[in-house]
């Protein structure tokens, strides 16, 4: 009997220890080093709790907040667990605290407490190792050997390998490593490179080449470069707008890459280090020329309406893949379009120029245009500077029109005044002519006192007397027109004096 009451006892007190209420507090880490964080995990076993949890110590601070506040939503007792994460600050501990009651199933509200404590640490330097250990080829010899502190290699496979297996392993635990594993390969020089990057973030390049032979290489010198043509194209990316076909060079088949609309050949070409380009064939000349895209990024556009029209152009509408929209044109004929979009892709608004023959769009530049702008500056100038200068002659015109009467008069009456003292002045001079020979003659000498003059010497004196006379006559008739041309000259800015000075009276009269 008294073995059944001892056992009474035992199945009470066990059934009492499933049932009670209770918390525990525990952590993820028991160290952690400053800068760090740690988790706190508080273990609630009951049917409701109203739970307070706090941190204290070498931390930014955390706590339960309303999570330390629930039940199981069933009145039953259950295993709940609720954590709360914080960040260590500095070297020392961080503690964090549970305190509150839980209630079992039956009803029985117990005040619970727990507590944790972790120990912080200064942190770790980070490590700077960023060297290889270890550096392969499976199943092949790599040359130089092996050095951390070698940084390029090289390796020879034959003409039938298609991949390799490239082994590797960082120095250090921290870093990380890239470019190891499966690599395929082709003929000639295939370049791989393998980075380590040390916990510090700084990385390390180790270069490998693997040479796959080629028994019968086509070498290409392009500029100062040497390249090999390719006789694989699993390693060549296709162009777009080009087809995949093939070729023969030195009766060797070559893939290559065709395009029907501009007629060119592609094909693959390798340098020493085992970059691969492509390279133009002609076939009839025997030549290559290095290949070069030039590609703009893609634009979806949304087409607004036009609020505003630019100097130099005019307001249209334009179709583009069925639909118009508005636009500006320089005239109407014009193939190219200014059109005010957003790029979707952008998500940017502003003005884009749309090419309707090629169907493409580039974005709008005004400062492309400015030297355009100055140039028409300039002709405005000269054309209005032109206007007036017509204007001026114009009205120069319609003065001389009206001045032409009263010039004529002046001009003939002068020109008859002229002709007479003219004809007054060759009278004198002859008379004058006259009077020197008359006297010549009347100072003869007797012949017996000098030498007679010849009849010949006689007649050159003649002639030069009347040369004289001449030249004499000539140079007065020279004086009388530049003196008739001074004359007609300020009868001129006379005239043109009175027609300004009678038209600004009469505008001051009018006034």
């Amino acid at each position: 009997m008294k073995k059944k009451i001892i056992f009474g006892m035992m199945l009470l007190s066990c059934i009492k220890i499933v049932n009670a209420a209770s918390v525990s507090v525990s952590a993820s880490s028991n160290y952690v080093t400053s800068g760090s964080s740690v988790t706190f995990y508080v273990n609630i076993s009951g049917a409701a709790w109203q739970l307070s949890g706090y941190s204290a110590g070498a931390t930014s601070g955390c706590s339960l907040g309303d999570e330390g506040v629930g039940d199981s939503g069933t009145g039953n007792n259950v295993n709940k667990t609720l954590s709360v994460s914080c960040r260590a600050t500095s070297v020392g501990q961080i503690s964090f605290t549970v305190t509150g009651n839980v209630t079992d199933a039956s009803g029985n509200a117990v005040d619970v407490s727990g507590s944790k404590t972790v120990t912080v640490g200064a942190p770790r330097e980070l490590d700077s190792n960023n060297n290889l250990s270890s550096l392969g080829v499976e199943g092949y010899k790599i040359s130089p050997a092996f050095s951390a502190d070698t940084l390029e290699y090289s390796v020879e496979v034959p003409s039938t390998v298609n991949d390799v297996n490239i082994t590797g392993s960082p120095a250090s635990g921290y870093a990380s490593i890239a470019g190891t594993g499966k690599k395929e390969v082709n003929e000639g020089a295939n370049l791989f490179i393998i980075t380590v990057t040390s916990e510090t973030g700084v990385p390390k390049e180790y270069k490998l080449t693997v040479n796959v032979k080629d028994e019968n290489p086509i070498k290409v010198v392009l500029g100062d470069e040497e390249y090999t043509v390719m006789k694989n194209a699993k390693n060549i990316v296709k162009p777009e707008l080009y087809e995949q076909t093939t070729i023969k060079i030195n009766n060797i088949e070559i893939p290559a890459f065709y395009n029907e609309t501009t007629n060119i050949t592609l094909v693959g070409v390798k340098d020493s280090k085992g970059n691969v380009r492509l390279a133009i064939y002609d076939k009839d000349n025997e030549s290559y020329l290095l290949y070069e895209e030039n590609k703009s990024d893609q634009m979806i556009l949304l087409i607004h309406p036009i609020s505003e029209i630019k100097d130099g152009y005019i307001k249209s509408t334009i179709r583009i893949d069925d639909s118009e929209y508005d636009c500006l044109k320089v005239n109407e004929e014009s193939e190219y379009a200014i059109i005010y979009a957003t790029n979707l892709i952008t998500g940017e608004d502003d003005y884009y120029l749309y090419d309707s023959k090629e169907n493409s769009y580039i974005r709008y530049n005004e400062e492309q245009l400015e030297p355009l702008k100055e140039e028409l500056t300039k002709y405005k100038d000269v054309v209005k500077y032109l206007v007036i200068g017509l204007g001026v002659l114009g009205l120069l015109l319609i003065i001389s029109l009206i001045t032409r009467p009263r010039k004529n008069k002046d001009v003939k009456e002068k020109t008859k005044k002229d002709e007479l003292i003219i004809k007054d002045v060759t009278e004198v001079e002859k008379k004058e002519s006259k009077k020197k020979l008359d006297v010549k003659e009347e100072e003869k000498v007797p012949e017996e006192k000098v030498v007679k003059k010849s009849k010949k010497q006689s007649q050159k004196d003649a002639i030069k007397s009347v040369e004289e006379a001449t030249m004499i006559i000539e140079n007065f008739e020279k004086k009388v027109k530049e003196k008739e041309l001074e004359k007609q000259q300020e009868v001129e800015e006379e005239t043109m004096y009175d027609i300004f000075e009678d038209d600004r009276k009469r505008k001051k009269k009018t006034k």
